[in-house]
């Protein structure tokens, strides 16, 4: 065989030979293959290389294991709204006017009529109830005569009904006694109504009561 002929004889066996090995590699040069050009990998993943895996240098994508799947976002729920503060609630000891009326006399006189008898026995038992209450007991009259004149049947007045809660129970230190003429009427001194009910003993005093408050 002459010199050309051989030469394009070894050309043709020698391209045989690398599309053969391309075709069996299928692209994994240098790998191990499985049946269906499929390349040999190890249960981590690894390429094998020679029979045996290949360790040295980055790992050939197609040898990679998948990329784990991204985590699902995790959604974070608001922070609940503080629960609203209650106001603290505190007990107090607050003043209260007491006023008694309904001790009314006749014209120029300071006995105590009967109708005032009921009116002042609730006086009494209030005080017992109340301690610590102190009763200012004021006399009035109606504007008949002079104001001199009617300051004393006041003060008289306002004596007769301390003399009788004191009877009942209530200590006469515990009574402030003062009388007022003809001074704040209630009604109009003009009829005998009005001047009856001008004629009169009103009784005031301050008790303490408990109170809440925030």
């Amino acid at each position: 065989m002459n010199r050309l002929n051989r030469f394009a004889l070894l050309a043709a066996v020698g391209g045989s030979l690398v599309a053969g090995v391309a075709h069996a590699d299928n692209g994994y040069i240098g790998y191990a293959i499985e049946k269906g050009s499929a390349p040999v990998v190890t249960g981590r993943g690894i390429c094998v290389r020679g029979g045996r895996p290949v360790t040295d240098g980055p790992v050939p994508p197609y040898c990679a294991p998948p990329a784990a799947p991204a985590p699902a976002p995790v959604a974070v729920a608001p922070a609940p709204a503080p629960a609203p503060i209650a106001p603290v609630e505190r007990t107090v000891l607050e003043s209260k006017p007491i006023t008694i009326t309904g001790i009314n006399f006749k014209f120029d006189s300071y006995k105590l009529l009967d109708r005032d008898i009921k009116v002042l026995d609730e006086v009494a038992d209030f005080a017992k109830k109340h301690p610590d209450a102190v009763l200012n007991v004021n006399g009035y009259c109606s504007k008949v005569g002079s104001y001199a004149y009617n300051m004393k049947l006041s003060e008289r007045r306002a004596g007769s009904v301390a003399h009788y809660l004191e009877q009942h129970g209530v200590a006469r230190d515990r009574m402030v006694l003062k009388g007022h003429s003809y001074d704040n009427p209630v009604a109009t001194n003009a009829t005998p109504q009005g001047r009856f009910e001008n004629q009169r003993v009103e009784i005031n005093s301050t008790i303490k009561v408990e109170k809440t408050v925030q």
